[in-house]
């Protein structure tokens, strides 16, 4: 437990090195329950701003390249993005969706408290002090087990938002990779970025708030079915009313689909045009087109943000429509109950039934927020859907021989004559079509050793030569032997968004010596 925790930061050196793991690996069940193993953390936070040192470490089961593992080949199977976390995450989404349901019956108790303690109060018998003292004592457990689960329930849907946006990144990032020349033409840059920027979000939204889908609806029939219990039949007037906006809400929600799709088609078509501005932006800048590409950018905004205008508008009316139910729940239902029923409204009926129409209220505005963010997931499930599917290079494509897979004999004759690369009567096409090959009749000879200069005019197949042999290009005929690894350096560098050392580091320790020797090369 917490009293006897001490803190220890990870960073290296002192008595870190001896913790290497997260504490709730260690943590005992009390600890677990009250979180009791965050306190050291806490009371550090409180204390001082917390450095990136102080932090514990992602638990293995966290960590991007294990979920990866486990959410690739699940994806290669089902070839759905839906079904794929359904599979790998969802028992944790139903052990979420049962945490959820405990705390929303949890709620419920409430109001059934007030009006029995109303009705003590009504009664002719007199105040029963001891029911009431026992309703209100269980109304504090109630509602303390209530407020546990609703930690633990964001909790595992915090942990859940990591592993989804670790799987969907890296699965994108693989993706990236991988992809051909066809595909590169199909998906620009800017497409690329805008899924990492744009539809993650609303994915990891559905994959953690979807369940609420399935427990507001039964949320709404509970408190209805309650209210009926208080005003009688006058309730299913307020749920007519119900029904009339949530079918209105629907209408507005497809409207808002559709608008979203358009609206991230315009984003694409913004990205890709801002993209190929940065790309070209040394001839723009020497040519003075500047006031040109930036009329054809502020084009494309204005589209978009008029695109945004009207999403904001239909998600207005939708909020409109959301917060305005209950109200009319409340009036329809109360007129009934009064002018139909003909009945009198005591304290004990009037503030039950106030307090589940209060309730009402929450459900109503999530539902209508959720059905229309879960909409525009499912719109950007399809865009990343169709990027996955995308072809990509591959042995059978690419056709790139190594030591290992080079047959025995063919291998010895590469090492009889000292031979490091070689290419022997091949054909190569960006293109898939096997008619409209890009290079014919290549053969090349390198041996261990040799420094070979590759010349040419613009346009004559020097970089697609080095694509060939890195696999990258598909090959019609012939065969290509690469005995070692290879380092290649573009004409597209691939530049981090970090300082010029951490880009030559890469990820690897600091070595001066090295470090000093790359810089004068």
């Amino acid at each position: 437990m917490a009293r006897g925790s001490t803190y220890q930061s990870v960073a290296t050196g002192g008595v870190a090195s001896a913790r290497a793991a997260h504490p709730i690996e260690n943590a005992n069940v009390i600890s677990r329950l009250f979180f009791a193993w965050a306190t050291p953390l806490m009371a550090v936070g409180n204390a001082r701003p917390l450095d990136p040192s102080d932090v514990w470490p992602l638990q293995v089961e966290n960590q991007c390249s294990i979920v990866g593992r486990v959410f690739e080949p699940v994806y290669s199977q089902k070839h759905s993005i839906l079904w794929t976390m359904a599979s790998v995450f969802g028992w944790d989404l139903l052990w979420i969706f049962i945490m959820q349901v405990g705390k929303v019956l949890g709620s419920l108790y409430g109001p059934y408290v007030l009006q029995q303690i109303v009705l003590s109060m009504e009664s002719q018998g007199g105040f029963d002090a001891t029911y009431c003292f026992q309703l209100i004592g269980s109304l504090v457990v109630v509602q303390l087990v209530s407020a546990l689960l609703s930690a633990h329930s964001d909790l595992q849907t915090q942990l859940v938002v990591v592993k989804v946006t670790s799987a969907l990144q890296h699965l994108l990032f693989q993706k990236a990779l991988r992809l051909d020349a066809t595909s590169r033409r199909v998906k620009s840059t800017g497409e690329i970025s805008n899924l990492f920027l744009s539809d993650i979000p609303y994915i990891v939204f559905v994959s953690t708030q979807g369940n609420q889908i399935l427990i507001l609806p039964v949320q709404i029939v509970l408190i209805l079915w309650l209210l009926y219990t208080v005003i009688g039949w006058s309730s299913f007037v307020g749920a007519a009313v119900i029904v009339l906006t949530m079918g209105s809400n629907q209408v507005v929600s497809n409207v808002i689909q559709a608008c979203f799709r358009t609206l991230m088609t315009q984003k694409d078509i913004r990205m890709k045009a801002i993209n190929e501005t940065f790309t070209a932006i040394q001839v723009i800048k020497l040519n003075a087109w500047e006031e040109k590409f930036a009329a054809k950018l502020a084009i494309e905004r204005k589209t978009e943000l008029k695109l945004v205008w009207r999403s904001f508008c239909l998600v207005t009316v939708s909020t409109a429509l959301t917060y305005l139910g209950p109200t009319l729940v409340t009036i329809v239902s109360f007129a009934a109950y009064t002018l139909l029923q003909h009945a009198t409204l005591p304290a004990s009926t009037l503030f039950t039934a106030l307090s589940y129409f209060n309730m009402l209220r929450q459900p109503f505005s999530l539902l209508a927020m959720i059905t229309s963010n879960c909409m525009q997931a499912l719109v950007s499930m399809q865009r990343v859907n169709e990027f996955l599917e995308l072809s990509e290079t591959n042995a059978t494509s690419g056709g790139v021989l190594t030591p290992a897979t080079t047959p025995k004999d063919q291998l010895q004759d590469y090492a009889l004559y000292n031979v490091a690369v070689a290419i022997e009567n091949a054909r190569f096409g960006w293109d898939a079509d096997i008619n409209k090959p890009l290079l014919n009749d290549v053969n090349l000879t390198i041996k261990r050793g040799e420094f070979v200069v590759v010349h040419g005019s613009v346009g004559e197949g020097k970089s697609s030569l080095c694509a060939a042999l890195l696999g990258e290009m598909h090959k019609f005929q012939g065969s290509i032997f690469v005995g070692g690894r290879v380092a290649y350096y573009s004409q597209q560098a691939w530049i981090q968004n970090m300082t010029i050392r951490e880009n030559i580091l890469f990820g690897h320790p600091y070595d001066r010596v090295k470090y000093n020797n790359v810089l004068a090369a």
